[in-house]
């Protein structure tokens, strides 16, 4: 289907249910963690701190970030194998599990062929992308943990074709995975096992220099779980060598951690402790009522799904009514505590974990420990108490996922697909949200999110969007703005306004990354074919509509126009390209009015984001009038007079300025021969 034509609309598209306002809901959820949601170190919580900025996982790759990456770097087996393969074919594959430095061996096996740009690539990207894609000769690329298509036909003969355009533009590429096949078993490419480094070898390298560094390695090592990662090593390095003690360093290894939550389980307890173990693990930091509440609902699911309908056994003994549950349940012998908490002198009390990564690990062993019943209880009394927990109940899933995404996503699937209303979606994409924070498990979310934008249910497809807009679209920002832009070509299959989705995006990247130009430089492209003879009218009405949707966006924050505090921030690099989306919703005759209206607003923001104001709007006047029709200016100047005249006691200066910028152009473009 051609990008100029939307999808023909069904016999019967689905309508939102009456009385559900997405646009509203986007507005005041998107972006929004309420109650604030934190990722410190991937340990997803609620929290008193905001997300930490989010970094994306495809682009160009900072040359400090490299060095860095590579400054303590210590080659595993299979390095040499590896190389010889990327020299030989500029294509090599790499698997391994999860935390086994795949993505700093990718960088470190570039850097041996190029000195040159290194860059990440989507882990979406498709085999016919791959093959069809120009590269640049010097670079180097990676996909790190590659997502394989379900069906792939001649895997072997595209990634034939993949390795000689590569080998013929002089670039090089390496795909990590974390299974053998998600390259696709192929001869074409080489594909090596890879498995971390020498431990012992990581830890002398960086903490080299240290006093006592040999005694401080032993003690490391054997606090080291088996099957640990690399990234806990060398956080705990990273402490010691700023001074911290051996004592003070190692909790981050979490293998003592781990094993007191083991023994926990072993030991022989009621069966209540760990219903109560299991409940706190979604509803961490919930009042303490309704965490007990709930905890009763629980043990009702799991009685109908483990125990299910037993026989009539006749008369039954009387439950004891005071057994003193609650002194049982917060027994210093027990995970869980009660903390006060409250504010304007009123005290609440809320059950914690002891030690807030006894969550991670509880889960780790339900999952190891229980079967399929038990999660079909477990699934079920989640349904019931997402509604008012969803945040919460988010950051447990985030946390589950570790371990079993197949159960988080089953568990998802309905929420995503509007089956429990809007707290469902809001808790479905704050999943997402919070597995964008782990490098691990980000390509996972993405393509969660990219399944429900592109082959779900209208409901889903929103949820989807709303994922896209937020922390994941930050963490993929290529790849949530080309998606969001085929919804809007689309938009007759989603329950809400994709358009919406996309300014949210915008105004995401503008607050928390340095990518915000991906989406103007993606709607830049499409507003330069507005002119093209045979453009529809559907597409032009989709693209100057979007284009008017992300200039008008504001961060909630803030208050302030986002494409204003892009302008500020960027200045000369991107005032042509917001000069041009200008001009196309200006010109446009069904969005002037709106258009004009928003110009106005955030001219206004100027004087509050920029330095010198008066610079920025003439700037942005001179773009706007280089991508104006000839006859437009005289026509926009009156249109604007006009506006002014019927809502502003008094004209701004920066409106004169930009209004001068415009007319002084078009009048030295008159006067040439």
């Amino acid at each position: 289907m051609s990008e100029e034509e939307p999808a023909e609309k069904p016999a019967e598209t689905p309508e939102p249910p009456p009385g559900d306002d997405y646009t509203e809901q986007l507005a005041g959820a998107v972006n929004q963690f309420n109650g604030p949601i934190y990722a410190d170190g991937a340990q997803f919580g609620i929290g008193p701190q905001r997300p930490a900025r989010v970094k994306a996982a495809a682009g160009k790759l900072d040359d400090a970030d490299v060095r860095a990456e590579l400054s303590h770097y210590v080659t595993p087996a299979g390095y040499d194998t590896a190389l010889g393969a990327l020299r030989k074919d500029h294509v090599v594959g790499l698997h391994g599990d999860r935390g086994t430095g795949k993505r700093a061996g990718a960088i470190a096996l570039l850097r041996e062929v190029t000195d040159g740009p290194l860059y990440l690539l989507s882990p979406m990207n498709r085999l016919k992308s791959l093959a069809e894609r120009d590269y640049t000769a010097g670079s180097g690329y990676i996909i790190a943990d590659r997502i394989a298509e379900r069906k792939a036909a001649d895997v072997d003969f595209t990634w034939r074709t993949v390795r000689d355009r590569v080998r013929d533009q002089g670039a090089h590429l390496v795909v990590t995975t974390t299974t053998p096949t998600g390259c696709g078993e192929v001869d074409a490419v080489a594909h090596v096992r890879w498995e971390q480094p020498d431990p012992r070898q990581v830890l002398r390298v960086r903490l080299a220099g240290l006093d006592g560094a040999d005694e401080v390695v032993e003690r490391v090592l054997r606090a080291w779980p088996d099957g640990g990662q690399l990234t806990d090593l060398a956080a705990v390095a990273a402490d010691l060598g700023e001074g911290l003690t051996v004592e003070e360093a190692l909790p981050k290894l979490d293998a003592s951690l781990h094993d007191r939550v083991r023994t926990w389980f072993d030991e022989e307890r009621d069966e209540r402790d760990f219903l109560a173990a299991t409940a706190l693990a979604f509803l961490d930091g919930a009042r303490q009522r309704t965490f007990e509440s709930a905890l009763g609902k629980l043990a009702a699911k799991l009685a109908e799904s483990v125990v299910g309908d037993e026989p009539d056994l006749g008369e039954r003994p009387q439950p004891e009514l005071l057994r003193q549950h609650r002194l049982k349940l917060y027994a210093s012998d027990s995970l869980i505590k009660v903390e006060r908490a409250g504010s304007d002198g009123v005290a609440r009390h809320c059950p914690r974990f002891r030690e807030p990564r006894y969550r991670r690990f509880v889960l780790a062993e339900l999952w190891a420990r229980e079967e399929a019943p038990f999660w079909d209880g477990v699934s079920a009394w989640l349904d019931e108490v997402m509604p008012e927990e969803g945040l919460r109940v988010a950051a447990g899933l985030a946390e589950l996922a570790r371990y079993a995404f197949d159960e988080v996503d089953d568990i998802l699937a309905p929420w995503a697909d509007g089956k429990r209303g809007w707290p469902g979606q809001t808790t479905a994409t704050h999943v997402l949200w919070l597995l964008s924070y782990d490098e691990a498990l980000a390509p996972e979310a993405l393509q969660l999110a990219a399944q429900w934008a592109g082959r779900g249910t209208p409901a889903e497809r929103w949820t989807g969007a709303v994922a896209l807009s937020g922390e994941l679209g930050a963490r993929y920002p290529h790849e949530a703005a080309n998606r969001l832009w085929q919804l809007i070509l689309q938009s007759h299959t989603v329950t809400g306004d994709a358009h919406v989705a996309l300014a949210a995006l915008f105004v995401t990247l503008t607050r928390r990354t340095e990518d915000a130009g991906v989406v103007l430089t993606l709607l830049d492209g499409k507003v330069r074919r507005l002119d093209n003879p045979g453009t529809k009218p559907e597409y032009i009405r989709a693209a100057t509509r979007a284009t008017l949707s992300v200039l008008a966006a504001r961060d909630r924050v803030s208050g302030r126009h986002a494409a204003t505090t892009h302008l500020c921030r960027a200045g000369d690099r991107t005032a042509p390209v917001q000069g041009r989306l200008w001009a196309a919703v200006l010109r446009n005759r069904p969005t002037r009015k709106r258009a004009l209206t928003v110009l106005r607003s955030a001219l206004d923001d100027l004087k509050h984001l920029c330095d010198d104001p008066v610079a920025v709007a003439t700037s942005l006047g001179l773009a706007i009038s280089a991508a104006l029709p000839p006859g437009e200016a005289g026509l926009l100047r009156a249109d604007f007079a006009a506006l002014e005249a019927r809502t502003r006691k008094d004209s701004s200066p920066l409106v004169e300025h930009l209004l001068a910028a415009i007319s002084h152009l078009h009048r030295e473009a008159a006067a040439l021969p």
